[in-house]
C-alpha cells in the first residue's frame, strides 16, 4: 500500500519526522527492518535509505556514495582531463558518422575522412591527433589532415563548431594505400608444363576496382607472362578446375596450379604473394582512360627471377596503370613528398612498399 494513503492526515507530520531522525535511530531500522516514528510503524518497503556526500570545501573530487547492508562504497566520479578528452575524440566520430548518414553511406563503402580544426594546434586540433587510432578504430576510415588530394572523389564536406574550434570535416571515396600485402587483388602462379617449372603472379585487378580480370583474360595473361602461346593450359585451384564462370576476385591469395590437363599433386601453398611488388598512391590527380582507383599494385618482377622492373619501367608502368601515358610523373616514398624517388635509387630498396604518385602540372595548368 501506498504510505500517503496509509498515513492519510498524518502523512505530512511523518515525513517532517523521518527527515529528522538520528543516525543512531536509522541504523537499528536498517538492522531490525522497523521503526516507529509519530506512532506509526513503518517497514522496509515504507522506507528506503540513500546515502549523500558532503563534499570538502574547496575540493576538486566529487563522490557519490551507495550501500549494501553493512558496506558503504564512495564512488569518485571526478571526470579526469582523460576522459574530457576522449568524450570530445567520441563528438568527432559522431560528426563523422552523421555525415555518412547523411550521404546514405553504409559501413562497407571505402572511405577516407579529411579534416581541418581552426584554429591550428589548439584544444580540438590536438585531441584528434592523439586519439587519431581511437577514432580510426570506430569508424574503420583513415583519418588524414587537409589537404584533400585532387585526385579524390568527394562525397559530402561539412564545416561545424565544436568545443570553441571550427572543425571541417570531408569525407571521400576509396581508402588509403595502408596495406600489409598487395593494393589489388591477386593469384601466385605455379606452372608446370614441358617439364619446366615456374612461379609468378597474376594481378585481378589494376588499379582497385578496375580492370577486373575475366576467366579468359587470365588464360591469356599466364599464357603471355610465361610465354606459353602454343600450349593448351588447364588452371586449378587445389583439385578444382577452374571454368569460364569462376569468379576469380573470390580466389585472391590462393595459388593457382596451371597445368597442360592433369590435376597436381597436393602440396604446400605460399601463404605470401611470390613475386616483388610497390603499391600506388596517385596523389593530384585524376585517373584518366576511364580508370576510377587511386590505389594500385606493380609487380617489380614475373615471373619469379625475371624481367626485373627498372627506373624507367617504374615510371612507365606507373602512368599505365592509372591511364597517364602521356603525363610527366615524380615519384615519393612519403606522403609529404620529402623524398623523391630517382633513377639512383635501388630498385629492390622498393619491395614492399607504397609509392606516392605526384602528376607534374602542364604549361597550361600552372
Amino acid at each position: 500500500m501506498v504510505l500517503g494513503k496509509r498515513l492519510k492526515g498524518a502523512f505530512k507530520l511523518v515525513m517532517a519526522a523521518i527527515k529528522e531522525l538520528k543516525s543512531e535511530q536509522l541504523e537499528e531500522f536498517q538492522a531490525t527492518g522497523t521503526i516507529v516514528v509519530e506512532g506509526h510503524e513503518l517497514h522496509g518497503e515504507d522506507l528506503r535509505l540513500m546515502y549523500t556526500f558532503d563534499q570538502v570545501a574547496g575540493g576538486s573530487a566529487q563522490f557519490e556514495a551507495h550501500s549494501d547492508a553493512q558496506v558503504l562504497v564512495l564512488l569518485d566520479v571526478t571526470p579526469d582531463q582523460s576522459m574530457v578528452d576522449e568524450g570530445v575524440a567520441r563528438e568527432v566520430i559522431n560528426r563523422i558518422q552523421k555525415l555518412r548518414k547523411k550521404r546514405n553511406l553504409v559501413p562497407t563503402d571505402e572511405i577516407t575522412i579529411y579534416y581541418r580544426s581552426h584554429p591550428e594546434g589548439d584544444y580540438l586540433d590536438t585531441v584528434i591527433k592523439e586519439h587519431k587510432d581511437f577514432i580510426f578504430a570506430t569508424v574503420k576510415a583513415a583519418l588524414k589532415p587537409y589537404p584533400v588530394p585532387t585526385s579524390k572523389e568527394v562525397l559530402i564536406q561539412e564545416t561545424t563548431q565544436l568545443k570553441g574550434s571550427e572543425l571541417e570535416i570531408t569525407l571521400v571515396r576509396g581508402g588509403l594505400c595502408q596495406c600489409v600485402g598487395p593494393a589489388c587483388a591477386y593469384v601466385n602462379l605455379k606452372v608446370c608444363v614441358n617439364g619446366t617449372e615456374q612461379d609468378g603472379v597474376l594481378l585481378l585487378e589494376n588499379p582497385k576496382g578496375d580492370n577486373t580480370l575475366n576467366f579468359t583474360g587470365l588464360v591469356d595473361a599466364v599464357s603471355c607472362i610465361f610465354g606459353l602461346k602454343n600450349s593448351k593450359l588447364t588452371i586449378f585451384n587445389g583439385k578444382t578446375e577452374l571454368i569460364n564462370k569462376t569468379d576469380l576476385l573470390s580466389l585472391s591469395g590462393k595459388t593457382l596450379h596451371v597445368t597442360t590437363g592433369s590435376a597436381p599433386a597436393l602440396i604446400n601453398s605460399p601463404d605470401a604473394l611470390l613475386c616483388q611488388y610497390i603499391n600506388l598512391q596517385l596523389m593530384n590527380a585524376k585517373p584518366q582512360e576511364c580508370q576510377k582507383g587511386t590505389v594500385g599494385t606493380l609487380l617489380m618482377e614475373n615471373p619469379v627471377g625475371q624481367n626485373g622492373l627498372t627506373y624507367q619501367g617504374l615510371l612507365h608502368e606507373t602512368a599505365k596503370v592509372f591511364g597517364l601515358r602521356s603525363r610527366r610523373l615524380k615519384l615519393f616514398l612519403d606522403e609529404a613528398q620529402t623524398q623523391e624517388i630517382t633513377k639512383d635509387i635501388s630498385m629492390k630498396n622498393l619491395n614492399m612498399k607504397t609509392v606516392y604518385v605526384c602528376v607534374i602540372p602542364t604549361t597550361a595548368e600552372c
